[in-house]
């Protein structure tokens, strides 16, 4: 599995109502159906789990029965807690995504899932490159939280500029899960501007 060096997913923390740790191990996993990305993360100290991230910009009824099927495939691979963080850019699919999804029969909910959600109303955009380096995790999520707002190119800025002096492993996944993660629209022509730039001026990287 590849290693990501000093990427703490930070606001799966504060979520939850937990205080981050200072570090955490940080392992990107196969890709999954019906999510964007998949982590094993483990704190230090604390109990691994495994975090699963979608990014949704609507609502989509099919990709919440594929959430609750991933989330039990992760769970059941890797012998860990499993959990699902959506990144919505917009109020209304954050409030949709939050769930509950119930699988069953009638009033007897067999499986029931609950998403993590992250909004633009949950955490502010990172708009420098020295907060996206202290908090690169924090930074990539909230850039796809905020990438319908007025701030979403200045947000993807500082993340493009940070990810300059990152590990080749972290800034190959933070780029495809922003890449992945913006679709279509003007956040993601001017991500991929960004990245051109950047790898222009960095030789490739």
């Amino acid at each position: 599995m590849l290693s990501l060096p000093h990427f703490v997913p930070t606001p799966v923390f504060r979520l939850l109502g937990l205080v981050p740790p200072p570090h955490a191990l940080v392992w990107v996993l196969p890709t999954e159906p019906g999510v964007d990305s998949a982590l094993l993360v483990r704190p230090v100290p604390g109990r691994a789990f495994v975090l699963a991230i979608d990014v949704r910009g609507r609502r989509d009824p099919a990709r919440a029965r594929a959430w609750t099927a991933a989330v039990a495939r992760l769970r059941e691979r890797y012998g860990a807690p499993a959990l699902l963080l959506a990144v919505c850019p917009d109020r209304a699919t954050a409030a949709w995504a939050a769930g509950p999804f119930a699988t069953g029969l009638g009033s007897w909910p067999s499986l029931s899932l609950r998403p993590l959600v992250l909004g633009p109303t949950d955490t502010p955009p990172v708009v420098t490159a020295p907060a996206a380096s202290a908090d690169l995790a924090t930074a990539v999520l909230a850039a796809l939280a905020h990438a319908r707002g007025s701030r979403a190119t200045a947000a993807l800025a500082a993340v493009s500029e940070a990810l300059r002096t990152a590990a080749p492993e972290t800034r190959a996944y933070c780029t495809s899960l922003l890449t992945a993660g913006l679709g279509d629209g003007p956040a993601s022509a001017a991500w991929g501007r960004l990245t051109e730039l950047r790898r222009t001026v960095s030789g490739g990287r």
